[in-house]
């Protein structure tokens, strides 16, 4: 599966149970999906964005 489709497919998801997509994630996705970022830096940015007081995705 391509990335452009891998995310449309995860975004669907989320969506269907109630997830907010923010503007910022969708722009993080873009360069995810021209390869400008790796799923591990779309992720840790999400994180950042997001709550700072869980602990960091792999730890």
């Amino acid at each position: 599966m391509d990335r452009k489709r891998a995310i449309e497919e995860a975004v669907h998801s989320a969506e269907m149970e109630g997830a907010y997509v923010s503007s910022d994630f969708c722009e993080d996705m873009e360069r995810y999906i021209d390869g400008r970022m790796t799923i591990d830096e779309m992720m840790e940015r999400a994180w950042r964005r997001n709550d700072h007081t869980k602990k960091k995705p792999h730890e």
